[in-house]
């Protein structure tokens, strides 16, 4: 009778579709809705996600849990969170999900690939889109699927491959590519610098002194430092509308050197600047980042040096 091999307890051995291990089974498909509900910390979005219904998700994972011996997710009636045991899972299966499914979606489609996005409104409208039309022009296999908003939207609960995102940064998770720097100034419409008799630079604090438009972060200064105005005229999440209420004569703002048109005026502050933003390329990981991603992530950091405005790499800076 023939031998047959008998792998030791702890090898993990990949056989139609399921990983056998200790007697437990596995299959690709439960990790898979384990990964997505991971990442949403969500059942009901992974339910949605995957066009399962949630009592099977919960069912699945609760029948994942049972197999491995051990609680993956903490639930109550308003959170999910990961256990320590999840987490560690989570680590060790995450690649190899995403891996699977960038090959699934490239396979299914070799001919169209979309390539979703999120971007500032104003960014897209000023410098990002032109950029993309660019692309898109050069590369028509190739679909543009552009989400403009301030809210940072979720990679993985949004379907997200590639965002356009402000510094600073601060998920240490994501890949972030340095695309180029905008200078902000202070600004205020003729009528406004007539009225408070402002002709050449003002110290900081004569500036924090008068009426602002703000939005709802506050100023931060080349050095560092935060500040806000003491008078805060209106508070206005748009960066258009900001410059419209200046245009308006209506405060003094803050905003990127190049919506400072022939309608309002730069506004020199003794010895102080606001802090110059980088705008960067931000995705999840460049080991699994699809090819059509990465060439659009090339594709705009030449842009740089096609923008007259764009300055040197901030990290070149003497």
């Amino acid at each position: 009778m023939e031998d047959r091999y008998h792998p030791p307890a702890d090898v993990i051995i990949y056989r139609s579709g399921r990983y056998c291990s200790n007697g437990r089974i596995m299959i690709y498909n439960d990790l898979a809705l384990f990964t997505a509900v991971a990442r949403t910390l969500s059942f009901s979005s992974a339910a949605g996600a995957s066009g399962i219904p949630l009592s099977r998700v919960s069912r699945r994972i609760a029948e994942l849990e049972q197999r491995l011996g051990v609680r993956l997710f903490e639930r109550t009636t308003r959170q999910v969170r990961l256990t320590e045991e999840g987490r560690h899972l989570l680590d060790h299966c995450q690649g190899a999900i995403e891996a699977l499914e960038n090959i699934a979606s490239f396979a299914a489609d070799t001919q169209q690939q979309v390539i979703r996005i999120t971007a500032p409104p104003l960014a897209a409208r000023t410098t990002i889109g032109s950029h993309l039309l660019e692309f898109a022009t050069q590369n028509p296999q190739i679909v543009i699927d552009l989400t403009t908003t301030n809210t940072m939207l979720d990679f993985y609960r949004d379907n997200i491959d590639l965002a356009f995102r402000l510094g600073p940064l601060h998920d240490s998770s994501l890949v972030a590519r340095w695309l180029w720097s905008v200078p902000y100034c202070f600004c205020a419409g003729p009528a406004f610098l007539a009225k408070y008799h402002i002709s050449g630079p003002i110290p900081l604090d004569g500036l924090l002194d008068l009426p602002a438009i703000v939005s709802r972060q506050a100023w931060i200064l080349d050095s560092g430092k935060t500040v806000r105005p003491m008078q805060i005229a209106h508070e206005l999440d748009d960066l258009d509308l900001i410059r419209e209420a200046a245009r308006r004569n209506m405060g003094v703002a803050m905003l990127p050197r190049d919506m400072v048109d022939g309608t309002i005026q730069e506004l020199a502050v003794l010895n102080v600047a606001p802090l110059q933003r980088e705008m960067f390329a931000v995705y999840p990981s460049s080991r699994l980042l699809p090819a059509r991603v990465r060439k659009l992530v090339e594709h705009m950091a030449s842009a740089r040096h096609r923008r007259p405005s764009a300055l040197a790499d901030p990290t070149s800076r003497a």
